[in-house]
């Protein structure tokens, strides 16, 4: 009987049982020209702003009086960080840094982050619904059409007026932005899915909330999260307006206060602090993006 079964390999090939380990690699960092930029830009920006505002020459060509120098800025920003804020500092409860910019953004975040929750859930369970059934869109459609047009504060009034001055119409408004951008795109990107995909679930039987997580929100992520990238936006702009008009606390507050007083200063730390709070929420959503909708890439790179 023949042993070369049982002779060992000597050409140091791997067995077939290896295979998945050569034919997925694991990824590893690399250092990528939109990484490096995504640094870079800023930093840039920010330098010659102060080189234009520090130097201006025969004319100041950013007067510093209104655009405050990056470095004057970030002095004025350290300053309200470690300033305690008299009386303490508290939202729902939950006591919050006792700072007075640590205050203002820690209030703004958070009712950014409700805000969001409010108006993409239910946007997004309403998008799925019109964009599948026939009846919902008919029926919801023309009040979509008719409402989404209308400017945020113009309805103000009367959130005021049935709600309440309160933190809950604070809310309300936050949430009209995302709620009928995450309406709007979600029931486009339903009605944009591949129908075969629907062909095959009713061919099988599926019911509708296996249609829901199995088939639709899967097909649709990709402009589901392009559509929410635009509510990131809206919410924000929310928030500083509704803390603009009524707020007492906030980034909102603080632009807006500092402006009255003429202290741009203060007012430009609460516009690169705004900045900085959507410039990390992209950041999040690119690094997330891969990971909640892997097939995407390979959608975009089919093309």
């Amino acid at each position: 009987m023949s042993n070369t079964a049982t002779l060992p390999r000597t050409d140091g090939a791997k067995s077939a049982g290896n295979h998945s380990s050569i034919d997925n690699p694991k990824k590893r960092w690399r250092l990528t020209p939109e990484r490096v930029f995504v640094v870079v830009t800023p930093l840039t920006l920010l330098l010659i702003w102060e080189i234009l505002a520090r130097f201006p020459g025969s004319g100041p060509v950013m007067d510093p009086r209104i655009f405050s120098m990056p470095s004057e800025v970030a002095k004025l920003g350290w300053q309200q960080i470690t300033t305690p804020l008299v009386g303490g500092c508290e939202i729902s409860g939950v006591t919050i840094p006792n700072t007075i910019l640590g205050c203002d953004t820690m209030v703004t975040l958070w009712r950014f982050v409700v805000g969001m929750v409010v108006g993409c859930v239910p946007g997004l369970l309403l998008g799925l619904t019109m964009g599948l059934f026939r009846w919902p869109r008919v029926i919801m459609g023309p009040l979509v059409s008719l409402l989404y047009p209308l400017p945020r504060v113009a309805l103000f009034p009367l959130v005021l007026l049935v709600i309440g001055l309160n933190e809950s119409s604070n809310i309300i408004m936050i949430a009209l932005g995302p709620f009928f951008t995450m309406l709007i795109g979600t029931q486009a990107a339903v009605q944009n899915v591949d129908p075969i995909y629907m062909k095959v679930a009713k061919s099988y039987n599926v019911r509708t909330l296996k249609l829901y997580r199995r088939v639709l929100l899967p097909a649709s992520m990709p402009i589901i999260f392009s559509a929410f990238r635009l509510s990131v936006g809206l919410g924000l702009l929310g928030v500083i307006t509704v803390e603009f008009l009524i707020g007492s606390n906030g980034l909102g507050y603080m632009i807006w206060n500092a402006w009255q007083v003429l202290n741009l200063g203060l007012s430009m730390v609460g516009l690169v602090v705004t900045g900085l709070i959507g410039f990390f929420v992209f950041l999040f959503l690119d690094w997330i993006e891969p990971k909640v909708v892997p097939w995407a890439p390979a959608e975009r790179n089919a093309q």
